[in-house]
């Protein structure tokens, strides 16, 4: 046991840190959720205090652990130029062509959709940007596993708050296995690269496909999916 813990010292308390910078706010959010809607701050400010969590836990535990903790990936990879591209395409054409009838003007549409980068990049400096290099030693299929899991249940009060005990229970467990797909796709793309920006770029249109559902939304991603493709796998070549 106690090699175990010197083993993983960095993922116990990097995932200790990340719970315990965000649970309080999902349970604010999730629980006491007059107050939380009645806050007079933006939306990306209130997401970004839940899902900064893992980001801050990364920057300590990477201060913390330096010596100790592998540190492959970083916030461009390889290339500055592919990961903006990446990003940044797709992006264009959706703030082009599918923020119609979502917010009031243009401009605020794209300033939420610059703060969904940001509060998505809490996430992921600390799931792919940290976590996941601790891991890259286990089988790919332990590694994403384990990943899922500590991902999903790290979302706290999100799928546990309704019905009996037992659907509480199962709820969550049910969801590590999404979750460890996802992170088998984000992974990889960052690997392939060593690029945070891939991770937050996928990560972002999963969510964009939820909150603005709309024929352009999946037509602009339908198509950017054969280009991410192409572009990872093209990503080491010059």
């Amino acid at each position: 046991m106690k090699l175990f813990y010197q083993k993983y010292k960095p993922v116990i308390v990097f995932y200790f840190l990340a719970c315990l910078f965000s649970w309080p706010f999902f349970l604010w959010r999730d629980v006491y959720s007059d107050s939380w809607n009645s806050l007079n701050i933006h939306i990306v400010i209130k997401l970004s205090l839940i899902m900064w969590g893992p980001g801050l836990s990364a920057v300590i535990c990477s201060l913390l652990f330096r010596k100790q903790a592998v540190k492959t990936i970083t916030f461009f990879g390889t290339s500055i130029i592919k990961s903006l591209l990446f990003w940044g395409v797709p992006m264009v054409f959706f703030l082009t062509f599918s923020f119609k009838g979502y917010e009031s003007s243009y401009i605020n549409f794209a300033i939420y959709m610059v703060g969904t980068f940001i509060f998505t990049l809490g996430e992921e400096l600390g799931w792919r940007g940290f976590l996941q290099d601790q891991l890259n030693h286990l089988p790919k299929w332990k590694r994403y596993l384990v990943i899922g899991a500590m991902w999903e249940l790290w979302h706290f009060t999100t799928r546990t708050l309704s019905g009996s005990i037992i659907a509480r229970i199962c709820r969550p467990l049910l969801f590590i296995i999404p979750n460890t797909v996802v992170s088998w796709i984000l992974g990889e793309g960052v690997n392939k690269s060593k690029s945070i920006i891939i991770a937050v770029t996928l990560h972002s249109w999963i969510n964009i496909l939820i909150e603005f559902g709309n024929l352009n939304t999946y037509i602009i991603f339908g198509l950017s999916v054969p280009f991410w493709v192409f572009m990872l796998i093209k990503w080491d070549k010059s």
